[in-house]
C-alpha cells in the first residue's frame, strides 16, 4: 500500500502539485508508522481476560495488558504479511473510567469497545445495583443500541436511546457514563498520539 503511494507520489512530482503530493504522502507515512509502531511490543492481557474483551471487540486478535490513566486495554489486529500488529482500539470499564458517574442507586459497569476514530463495538453490561435494572439496563436490546454509534452522538433517553418508562434515572445514568467515559478515552488516545509526534 506504501509502495503505491509512493509511485503515484514520485509521478506526480514533476507536476505543479507535485510538492503537495509529496508532503501528503509523507504525512501519511508517518501516521501509519506512528500505528504500527505502537503496536511492536504488546503486552498481552491474560488469557481469561482476553476472551471477555473478545465479546464487545470481536474484529480484534490480540488485546495488551490493562494501562494508562485512564485504565483500558488496547485491541489489535495481526499483519501477518508485514509481521506486525495494527491498533484497532480500546476495552475499558466505564466505572473505571468515570468512578464518580452514578445513576439511580449505584455505578454503572459496563464493559465497552471503542475504535481509534470513536466508534462504539459493543457494550456489555458487567454490574450494577439499580432498582429497576433488570427490565431497563439490563435486556441485551438496551446494550445492543450503543453497537456502532460514534463518541459525537448526543446518547439522549427518547432521543437515540430507547426510553423505558420508570427507569429514566437509570438508563440517563448508563447512556451518560457510557458516553463520557467513550470520550475520555478517545481524549487520551488523541493526546498520547500528539505527545508521541512531537
Amino acid at each position: 500500500m506504501l509502495g503505491d503511494l509512493f509511485i503515484m507520489a514520485q509521478k506526480k512530482v514533476s507536476t505543479a502539485d507535485g510538492c503537495i503530493a509529496l508532503t501528503v504522502f509523507l504525512l501519511m507515512v508517518s501516521q501509519f508508522v506512528a500505528r504500527i509502531s505502537d503496536a511492536q511490543a504488546i503486552e498481552e492481557a491474560p488469557q481469561q481476560e482476553q476472551e471477555l474483551l473478545r465479546e464487545v471487540f470481536p474484529e480484534a486478535d490480540v488485546f495488551s495488558s490493562k494501562s494508562g490513566k485512564l485504565p483500558h486495554y488496547k485491541a489489535y489486529a495481526h499483519r501477518k504479511e508485514a509481521g506486525l500488529n495494527e491498533l484497532l482500539g480500546f476495552v475499558f470499564m466505564t466505572n473505571e473510567v468515570e468512578p464518580e458517574e452514578w445513576a439511580y442507586s449505584s455505578e454503572i459497569e459496563a464493559l465497552v469497545g471503542l475504535t481509534t476514530d470513536g466508534i462504539i463495538t459493543k457494550v456489555k453490561m458487567i454490574d450494577h445495583f439499580e432498582p429497576f435494572g433488570y427490565f431497563s439496563i439490563d435486556p441485551p436490546e438496551f446494550v445492543e443500541q450503543f453497537t456502532g454509534k460514534s463518541i459525537l452522538d448526543p446518547f439522549e433517553e427518547g432521543r437515540d436511546i430507547d426510553a423505558v418508562t420508570r427507569a429514566t434515572i437509570t438508563v440517563e445514568g448508563a447512556a451518560r457514563v457510557i458516553r463520557k467515559a467513550a470520550r475520555q478515552i478517545v481524549r487520551q488516545h488523541l493526546a498520547n498520539q500528539k505527545r508521541a509526534e512531537e
